[in-house]
C-alpha cells in the first residue's frame, strides 16, 4: 500500500509524523501515514488506494478543533496542499460598487442585493475568505471573519459564529470519494447546529457560497466590530483549540462552564481559560491525557450544577471520549464530529 500510495502523483507520503505541529493546542502522537495532496485529481486515487486496503484515515483541516490521543492515529492523515487553497468569483463589481441599502429592484418589490457565487478550495482559512469577500464587496461570511479553521473543516462541522453558520450561505459542495469527485447541492445534505452528515468516505475539496453585493466599507466595518468582540471575550495567544463544547439548545457552554466555577481549573499543563471558560488552555507542556481529563470534569461538573449533558465540539482522533462507549453512557452520545 505504501509504495502504491508513492507512486500517486502529486502527493507524497511521510511515515510516522507527530501531529501535534499541525494543531492548535499542540498536543497529541504520530499518525502512521501522512499524505499530502497537490492535486484534485490525487485525492480520488488516495482514497481509492486506502479503500481497497481498508486503512482507517481522516483529513486534517487547520487543525483548530482537533484533539489527537497521545497514543496517536494508526490510520492516514491526509493533508490537502496549495492547489486546495483557492478563491474564485470574488471579482469587485464595475465601478465603485453599490451603495449601502441598494441593490437590483426586483419586479413590484423592495430592492434586492444582488447575488454571486463565489467558490473556495477546502484548504483556504475562513478568515482569509471572509477578508477578501470583503474587499470584494460581497457580504454574507462576516460571522467567519474570526473562525480559526479551513473551508473543508467548516462545511465538516458547519461552522459558525454569532446565530449564522456555513449552511446559511453554501449552495454546492465538492466531494471526492475513492469512485471519484463530484458538486453536491448543499440543499441534499443534511445540517445541523455544528455539523454536516456527510456520506462515509468522502472528503471535502471544495464549496460554492451564494453573497451578496454591498458596500465594502460597511463590511469590513462588521468584520472589525466582530473581531474586535471576538478579543474582548476570548483568550488571545495562548494554545488552545477554541470552543471544548457546543452550545446545548437554548443556552451556551461557556455561562454553564463560568457558572459550575470552572475558570482557572487545571488538570497538568492544561488549564480553563480564566478569560472565557468553553476554552481549554495548552499551558505549554500539556498532553492530550491531561485536556481529555479536564474536559470530563468541566463536563461532568456542569451536570452536576445545571444537569445539562454538554457534547464536544472538538473532535478526538486515535480515541473515543469515554461516555461514547460506556455502558451505562453518562449522557448522551455526542455527534459525529464530537
Amino acid at each position: 500500500m505504501l509504495a502504491e500510495l508513492r507512486a500517486v502523483h502529486g502527493a507524497t507520503v511521510s511515515v510516522d509524523v507527530p501531529l501535534a505541529p499541525f494543531t492548535t493546542i499542540r498536543t497529541g502522537g504520530k499518525c502512521a501515514l501522512l499524505v499530502s495532496v497537490e492535486h484534485p485529481s490525487a485525492v480520488v486515487e488516495v482514497l481509492g488506494i486506502l479503500k481497497a486496503c481498508a486503512f482507517p484515515w481522516s483529513c486534517l483541516g487547520a487543525g483548530s478543533d482537533l484533539l489527537v490521543a497521545d497514543e496517536g492515529y494508526p490510520g492516514a492523515v491526509i493533508r490537502l496542499g496549495g492547489a486546495f487553497c483557492y478563491l474564485e468569483g470574488l471579482q469587485p463589481a464595475p465601478g465603485s460598487g453599490p451603495k449601502p441599502g441598494s441593490g437590483t429592484r426586483a419586479s413590484r418589490g423592495a430592492p434586492v442585493a444582488e447575488s454571486v457565487i463565489a467558490a473556495a478550495g477546502a484548504g483556504t482559512l475562513l478568515a482569509r475568505f471572509a477578508a477578501a469577500a470583503a474587499e470584494a464587496g460581497l457580504a454574507g461570511l462576516e460571522f467567519a471573519c474570526g473562525i480559526p479553521g479551513s473551508v473543508g473543516g467548516g462545511v465538516a462541522t458547519n461552522a459558525g459564529a454569532y446565530g449564522r453558520s456555513l449552511a446559511d450561505v453554501l449552495t454546492e459542495v465538492r466531494l471526492a470519494t475513492a469512485d471519484g469527485a463530484r458538486w453536491v447541492a448543499a440543499g441534499e445534505l443534511q445540517w445541523e447546529y455544528r455539523h454536516c452528515h456527510l456520506p462515509a468516505g468522502v472528503l471535502v475539496t471544495a464549496a460554492r457560497f451564494r453573497l451578496d453585493r454591498d458596500d465594502p466599507t460597511g463590511i469590513l466595518e462588521r468584520n472589525c466590530s466582530i473581531l474586535e468582540m471576538r478579543r474582548s471575550v476570548q483568550p488571545q495567544g495562548v494554545l488552545t483549540f477554541g470552543s471544548s463544547f457546543k452550545n446545548p439548545s437554548g443556552g451556551a457552554a461557556g455561562r454553564l462552564l463560568e457558572a459550575a466555577g470552572l475558570k482557572g481549573e487545571r488538570r497538568g499543563g492544561a488549564e480553563v481559560s480564566r478569560v472565557h471558560a468553553n476554552f481549554v488552555v495548552n499551558l505549554g507542556d500539556a498532553s492530550t491525557a491531561d485536556v481529555l481529563t479536564l474536559l470530563i470534569h468541566m463536563r461532568e461538573r456542569v451536570h452536576e450544577t445545571s444537569g445539562v449533558w454538554l457534547e464536544p465540539e472538538v473532535r478526538l482522533l486515535g480515541a473515543s471520549f469515554p461516555w461514547e462507549s460506556s455502558a451505562g453512557g453518562s449522557g448522551p452520545r455526542p455527534s459525529a464530529d464530537g
